[in-house]
Parts: structure tokens; sequence; C-alpha cells
């Protein structure tokens, strides 16, 4: 092959390998920058250096990029620096709430229930309750009580349904048991679905909901808290008969 076919193959597009990543939705930061380094050859290091929320012409009080990384399917060309895929990933999530019509100013509102929501709704169908009982409880001054944010706040069995006594006792500005309104900010990566559930929910007076059977996601959602106890019990039940892996 002369030099010239040598370098007409390495500059046909057909010819380049070029990295697919799939992030989820629901994921932490942390967990995109894993999957990052595992499919692109990056090291994990050079990613997380990348990571810096006002280097993206994010609010510079962010400690994080969590909730900012839009999940969905990038490819990446091989030496592309990761702060370029850092920056496709934060401005596909700025362009979906742009599109949307969400103000600067409550971009992080919306992306902080939109994250609780991904990570507490088992059905694309449930994603627009999950976010009314969230808008009651904080209209009613209720704590959120949201168990994947005790489990955002402190590590624990990710495999079990149940939060830990010291995921739920520890008092860190995203365990909603323990904190009044809002955490301080996303716990996950929010997909379409979710923030157009905080943008759209339906009307309800719900300020409930539990999953009763952790295989085909049914959920049930109350408006107080006797008949939430008792679905909570339904769980317990299901879990009992099933013996299901997740029920711990």
């Amino acid at each position: 092959m002369s030099a010239q076919a040598a370098l007409d193959v390495l500059s046909d597009q057909a010819n380049r390998v070029t990295a697919s990543v799939l992030i989820r939705e629901g994921l932490t930061a942390e967990q995109i920058f894993e999957q990052l380094a595992a499919d692109t050859g990056v090291p994990l290091a050079d990613i997380q250096a990348a990571a810096v929320p006002a280097d993206y012409a994010l609010p510079a009080d962010l400690t994080s990029l969590d909730g900012y990384l839009f999940p969905a399917t990038y490819s990446f060309d091989p030496g592309t620096e990761p702060s370029t895929m850092i920056s496709a990933m934060v401005n596909r999530m700025i362009s979906a709430l742009d599109e949307r019509g969400v103000a600067a100013e409550d971009r992080h509102r919306v992306l902080t229930i939109a994250s609780i929501i991904e990570r507490e709704a088992r059905l694309p169908e449930d994603f627009g309750r999950v976010a009314r009982v969230i808008e009651n409880r904080l209209a009613q001054g209720m704590p959120l009580q949201m168990d994947s944010t005790a489990q955002f706040g402190v590590a624990g069995d990710e495999g079990s349904v149940w939060s830990s006594e010291v995921q739920l006792e520890d008092r860190n500005p995203w365990n909603t048991y323990q904190i009044e309104g809002l955490p301080l900010g996303p716990i996950s990566a929010p997909g379409d679905t979710a923030i157009d559930a905080v943008l759209n929910p339906p009307a309800g007076d719900w300020t409930y909901f539990v999953t009763v059977n952790l295989e085909t996601g049914e959920t049930v959602f109350t408006s107080n808290l006797a008949d939430h106890e008792a679905a909570v019990q339904q769980l317990r039940d299901w879990c009992a008969e099933t013996g299901f892996e997740a029920c711990g």
C-alpha cells in the first residue's frame, strides 16, 4: 500500500474506530465516569479530574455533575479529551431543558426532582404520579422521605429495596428523611420521561407510594398514612411469599 493510500484509509470516516458509550437513566455521575472509562479506555482518574462543574458554565457552587449528564448513546473518536465527552453530556442536558422552556434559575430544582423520580419510579406510567407525590409533600411541608436520597447520601447494599438504619439516620444534605425540602442537588441522571413528569405532573392528592411487586413494578399510590402502611404490608407479604432477592 502506498503512503497516499494509507493516508486515505486513515482519513476515511468509515475506517475510524469510534467508541460507543451508552449512558443509562438513573446513574450517578461516578457511575457514568466509570462507564466512560470502560468504553473509551480513557483513565478514570483523567475523567474524574475533568469533572469540575464550573468548567462547563454550570453554577460554581455545584458539588458534582450528578444530574447534569444526559443519559443517551454517545460516540467518541479515539483521543477525545475527557472534557469534550463531559461537555457533550452537559450540553445535551441543558438543551433538553431549554427545549422545554425551563428557565436557567429553575434548572437545578427540575433536575433534582427528576433525578429522584428516575430512581423511585419503576414504570414509565408512574413517573408523573411520583412527581405529584413530591410536589404534594413539598406543598404540605412534609419531609420527602425518599429512600433513593438516603441511599445516595450513604452507600449501602444497592441490591436491597430497603434502606439501612445507618442510611435513614445519617444527617447529610441529600437524606430527605433528615432534612426539609429537596436534597442539596440531583442524585442521578434523569431522562426525558422524568423531566417531563416534573413539568407536567397529573392532578392527584397522593402523598405516599410503594412498589408492592418488585418483579412487575406494580406501585400503589395513597393519600393517607393508614393506606400507605397497608400497601407496605402488601410488599412485605409479597417478599415473604416470593423470597425475592432484593427484599433482603
